[in-house]
């Protein structure tokens, strides 16, 4: 996906803003709206929603990529979920009116922004199937063959509820590996 969100970054650039982020900030709140699309130029962040009283990290994005609540810039309805730094973060945003301006004046534009949208949808549903099918052992396995900044770069607490384990269940998988 790298290189969607490469070709969809030169196709925008001149259109988005910069915004600076600290550590633990929100930058999409659950249950607000958000109208920006967001790319991340420097840093992490985590998307998580809360459930039944806890947080459930459901993604990790790191540099280059684009991101948005889509319920929420697409339909203008209240996100489902938050976008957290976990370290400082260097955003480049736009909006969505200027956005749509653009994939009707764009037909480059749209495609690449089509790309993306099934790349994510692909991501998700991966995700989705992963949680059903496999064991915490082998997602953890997974995460470190597929994403190893995570590791590095990811509190562990964080990493846990990603994998919908405890820490305590993820420091016997870590021993183990």
């Amino acid at each position: 996906m790298a290189d969607v969100n490469s070709t969809f970054y030169h196709l925008l650039k001149e259109h988005l803003t910069q915004e600076y982020v600290k550590s633990k900030t929100m930058v999409i709140r659950e249950g607000k709206r958000s109208g920006k699309f967001y790319y991340l130029k420097k840093g992490v962040l985590r998307g998580w929603t809360l459930h039944e009283g806890k947080e459930v990290t459901f993604q990790f994005l790191f540099e280059n990529h684009f991101f948005c609540s889509i319920e929420s810039f697409w339909y203008n309805k209240q996100s489902l979920y938050s976008v957290q730094a976990i370290e400082d973060v260097e955003l480049l945003a736009i909006d969505k009116q200027k956005t749509m301006e653009l994939l009707a004046q764009k037909p480059a534009l749209l495609a690449t922004f089509n790309e993306y949208l099934i790349n994510r949808l692909l991501t998700y549903q991966k995700l989705l199937i992963d949680r059903i099918k496999d064991k915490p052992e082998k997602r953890y396995q997974e995460l470190l063959d597929r994403a190893p900044e995570i590791i590095r770069r990811v509190p562990q607490h964080y990493i846990a509820s990603y994998l919908g384990i405890t820490s305590v269940s993820l420091s016997r998988i870590r021993n183990r590996h």
